[in-house]
């Protein structure tokens, strides 16, 4: 069945959109205020001058990290500083930077530094890092998640079978701690050597595996799309595939909607090629508002494109700039609920942005009858 008599002035209206972009405002951090030191501080230039390749600090060095450390620099590049000597002096003496980073930051300043003092003490020595947050950190979560991120982004084996201990001592979260070897598996695209965590994991029960399966899926679509959604196919059918590929087109549609717009036509009709076919088209119409809508009409009506159709006729683009056009596309819908729905919240922006004009098409236009008529009352005051 064709798209009906709205296609031909689908195909001419859609020439008069344009999209746009959107930027968001950073912040900044508080810390703990100056820290006396004594003459013998070393200058922000020395900290620089006097580091060894790779990140170490020579031995000699080792006595005036902590004074060179306190020196308050209030700045951006000071933080970047900070949290190098800190991942250095862990390197070497992993439990004073760790004293030093409680005692002298405050709030996310010490979170970071914890972070990267965890993260170098992994690397140095994963064996002792990991004892470390078991014990002397009481499994913190969040420092759990940093060591075994680190490990796995150079021992995957090890890092697994951390997991598989955590996992047997705390079962109701062994996910967390096979998410966090995740992360560093697929840190340099391993995505074939996480598929292989996960297949491997020791979780107790199938909502965590299926946790694992939906992370590996948004996260191996977000770098290689086509890669991950051949994967999320061999999966069998039922309601865990349908998950992972639901993630898999979330991903995708936010770095690639068309190819994203592509797969989602090739699923088999039903619910998951719907809200596949919606997530593609409506970060698409946010970029090019004429591409996605001529890449819809290619295809025969059907109601797995309802939601796509409708996605086109409530973008801001075709709403405000030619309604006429938004109104042919609300008309293509095949569900009756979603089609009036789908009106209706076109002729509320027309109304909002010119009033006259939208009651006088409500009123005497021929597409519309007295029961449409009587639901856009609802929303929409029309005076006698």
């Amino acid at each position: 069945m064709p798209w009906g008599r709205t296609v031909a002035g689908l195909c001419f209206g859609v020439i008069l959109f344009a999209s746009g972009r959107y930027s968001a405002p950073t912040t900044r951090n508080d810390v703990r205020g100056p820290v006396r030191t004594n003459s013998k501080a070393l200058s922000y230039a020395g900290a620089k001058d006097n580091k060894t390749p790779g990140g170490e600090l020579p031995t000699e060095n080792l006595a005036d990290l902590q004074v060179r450390l306190s020196r308050t620099r209030p700045s951006a590049a000071w933080d970047e500083e900070r949290l190098h000597l800190l991942a250095a002096w862990a390197r070497r003496q992993p439990e004073a930077a760790l004293d030093f980073a409680r005692r002298n930051l405050l709030h996310d300043r010490q979170a970071q530094a914890l972070t990267s003092i965890f993260e170098a003490w992994a690397e140095k020595n994963p064996a002792a890092a990991w004892d470390w947050v078991m014990t002397r950190e009481n499994g913190d979560a969040g420092h759990l998640r940093t060591v075994l991120t680190a490990v796995a982004k150079n021992d995957p084996g090890t890092a697994e079978r951390y997991a598989a201990d955590y996992a047997r001592q705390n079962p109701d979260l062994a996910s967390n701690a096979y998410l966090a070897v995740l992360d560093g598996v697929m840190f340099t695209g391993n995505f074939e050597g996480a598929e292989r965590v996960v297949a491997g994991a020791k979780v107790p029960d199938e909502e965590q595996r299926n946790l694992l399966l939906n992370f590996l899926g948004g996260q191996w679509a977000s770098y290689q799309p086509e890669d991950a959604s051949k994967w999320a196919l061999t999966l069998p059918a039922g309601a865990v595939r349908d998950q992972v590929l639901d993630a898999v087109g979330q991903a995708w549609s936010d770095s690639d909607p068309v190819g994203a717009a592509d797969f989602a036509a090739s699923l088999p009709a039903g619910p998951v090629r719907q809200k596949a076919l919606v997530q593609a088209i409506s970060k698409w119409t946010l970029d090019d508002p004429l591409q996605a809508s001529q890449w819809v009409i290619q295809y025969d009506a059907h109601q797995d494109f309802d939601q796509a159709a409708a996605a086109i006729a409530t973008s801001a683009d075709v709403m405000n700039r030619n309604v006429g056009l938004a109104l042919k596309w609300a008309d293509t819908i095949q569900q009756d609920g979603l089609r009036n729905q789908t009106t209706i919240a076109v002729l509320s922006t027309w109304y909002a942005n010119d009033p006259a004009s939208a009651i006088s098409y409500i009123k005497t236009s021929p597409d519309l009858g007295a029961t449409d008529r009587q639901a856009i009352a609802k929303a929409i005051p029309i005076p006698n």
